[in-house]
């Protein structure tokens, strides 16, 4: 939805704060009781103090009361208050913290949960991204204001209606003075309070341009480059900019603000009091129609009258950017994916026999150009099979779409001759075992790393083990301080491994052979290898690539940008710029000096210069 659309479209502000406060009621819901308990009785206490207690000891009604009821009504007034301060102390100092924590924990899983099942191509929309970010970031604050704005209105309105009834029953002249501050709330405070919304909306996008740089400052993964490079002084400029477009976003709500707060001010405050003031001055001391008595009920009441007035337009004003927030929340919790994770369907039928693709196209959304274009081919159990081309020409974007990443454009994938759309998601994805080529380290211990998992048995932790020993890792492994059970990374372990780049490397490979799955996908296995490495790397591939369970099947498929690797299995798919150009075993093409000879040939060559220079 664009941000025009956006802004034409009714938000359903009050409907959308009964959502939220829905949420939070499944989550903790005394908590949304006794914030409303606690707003009432603040609002009650003040009251209670500016207007009645003032009227029983000085109203015009009070001339009868003795000292000794006046003293003790003040002590019970004050034991009261104790004990409400007690409760207030209790609410603030240890209830609020323990659910404030529950409440954040509760809206982020809902977002977490939603934010991994959403379609991969959502990462790649900012829009979508703004969405998430704004709500990940204001779901505690949002959240508990709901709450507290609710309880804040209740608790305005109704004491508020007494003030202004005490008022009224001394004198009816206070009732335009009550107008003049109920007028610059509702219609000049809100103008700034919706500006004030706008202003923020409107720095979002330059916001995470802002935090980006703040982030990638501070992170070890950029400190190296930032030193040796000029990459820091874009960075700057990135920073710079960021900063110089939130700036004009403040310039350009800057005037509104200014002129509709200065005009709320002047009608909630000095016309509203001064005026006030001033006409009681003339009841008392020229027209003598009013007590003094009443005179100083009337003087309080005034300004809590005022400022009750104004925390009823502010809840409102604040319910209603809760409103647009909720609706961001909502519309992200509701959004309904292309590919479901979770979706049920048949369940695939062991041996795994093939792979096919139907003249499949796929085209990146909001892209015009085609990834991948008419691509015809399949992949056999027992095979091993590997996707050459320059970058760009499709090979990563072909396995994702095998691991049902995105689904086509155009055409069919069918696994054993049936629609891989077709399948239950979870478990046609526990068929897949795959290195990625951006894989990702996790502060987990090393088999959680290797099994993707909570290793709860003794089988699974055999299997990571074993995993680990084949792609070559395990004596570094078994060397670390906890072994297996070591942290990866320092991030929240001071005695957590930071392997080497290798290292790492070795880790993601083990993941593609740990579960046995019958599809192995390894996209780049060996970027970060040296050569030595990379050879018994692929010597191991080869093998347990070979090792073709008959009850479960094994298709291998292997991404390298270095064609030795190529040479170990049955089958090469050459592709360039998404169009499958050449299919056959490395000798058939390499005679056929095609594409793929030719990218052999050079790498041969280079490959023997770089060893000559040595």
């Amino acid at each position: 939805m664009s941000k025009k659309e956006r802004k034409k479209r009714k938000i359903p502000s009050l409907k959308n704060n009964l959502y939220i406060l829905s949420l939070i009621w499944k989550i903790a819901p005394a908590r949304v009781v006794l914030t409303f308990v606690v707003q009432l009785a603040s609002f009650a206490s003040w009251t209670f103090y500016t207007v009645v207690f003032m009227r029983y000891l000085f109203g015009s009604d009070s001339g009868g009361r003795t000292f000794g009821q006046a003293t003790s009504f003040v002590w019970i007034v004050a034991a009261v208050g104790v004990a409400q301060h007690l409760f207030e102390a209790w609410f603030y100092m240890r209830y609020t913290p323990l659910t404030d924590i529950r409440i954040h924990y509760g809206l982020n899983k809902m977002l977490f949960d939603k934010a991994v099942s959403v379609d991969i191509s959502c990462w790649e929309d900012p829009e979508f991204f703004d969405d998430y970010t704004r709500a990940t970031n204001e779901a505690l604050s949002r959240g508990l204001s709901v709450i507290w704005s609710m309880g804040q209105f209740a608790g305005a309105v109704l004491a508020a209606a007494f003030v202004i009834a005490t008022m009224c029953d001394i004198t009816w002249i206070a009732v335009p003075f009550l107008l003049l501050p109920i007028f610059g709330q509702m219609v000049f405070y809100k103008r700034v309070w919706e500006k004030n919304f706008q202003c923020e909306q409107a720095q979002i996008p330059y916001r995470r341009r802002y935090d980006y740089v703040n982030r990638t400052v501070y992170l070890k993964q950029y400190a190296e480059e930032m030193r040796l490079t000029h990459m820091y002084d874009i960075m700057t400029d990135t920073y710079e900019e960021a900063y110089g477009s939130i700036k004009k976003v403040i310039h350009k709500f800057s005037l509104v603000r200014i002129v509709n707060g200065v005009i709320g001010g002047i009608l909630c405050y000095p016309l509203a009091f001064q005026g006030m003031w001033l006409c009681g001055a003339i009841l008392v001391m020229v027209t003598k129609t009013l007590p003094l008595g009443d005179f100083v009920v009337l003087s309080s009441a005034i300004v809590s009258a005022n400022w009750m007035l104004d925390d009823v337009t502010r809840s409102i004003n604040t319910l209603y950017e809760n409103g647009l927030f909720a609706d961001n929340f909502k519309r992200f919790l509701r959004y309904s994916p292309k590919i479901h994770e979770n979706a049920h369907g048949a369940d695939p039928v062991l041996p795994i026999q093939s792979i096919t693709f139907q003249n499949v196209s796929f085209r990146y959304p909001g892209q015009k150009k085609y990834a991948l274009r008419n691509i015809s081919l399949s992949f056999e159990s027992g095979k091993k099979y590997a996707l050459v081309g320059l970058n760009g020409s499709g090979k990563t974007t072909l396995v994702s779409l095998i691991m049902r990443l995105y689904d086509p454009t155009d055409g069919i994938i069918l696994v054993n001759g049936v629609d891989i759309r077709t399948y239950d998601m979870q478990k046609y994805r526990a068929l897949i075992g795959a290195t990625l080529q951006d894989f990702s380290i996790f502060s987990a211990t090393v088999l959680e790393n290797v099994m993707m998992k909570v290793v709860q048995t003794e089988k699974e932790r055999s299997a990571g083990i074993d995993a680990l020993s084949q792609a070559g890792v395990l004596d570094r492994v078994q060397k670390l301080k906890n072994g297996p059970e070591t942290i990866l990374t320092r991030e929240f372990d001071e005695n957590g491994a930071v392997l080497s780049g290798g290292e790492n490397q070795k880790i993601a490979i083990a993941r593609a052979f740990a579960g046995n799955a019958p599809i192995v996908i390894l996209d780049e296995p060996s970027s970060a290898l040296d050569p030595m490495a990379e050879y018994h790397v692929y010597e191991t591939i080869a093998r347990l690539c070979s090792q073709c369970d008959p009850a479960r099947g094994k298709i291998s498929i292997i991404i390298s940008h270095r064609l030795s690797s190529a040479t170990l299995c049955d089958h090469i798919y050459v592709l360039e710029n998404g169009i499958l150009q050449e299919s056959g075993s490395h000798s058939d093409l390499f005679a056929a000096g095609g594409i793929y000879a030719e990218l052999f040939a050079k790498q041969a060559q280079n490959y023997r210069e770089d060893s000559t220079h040595e």
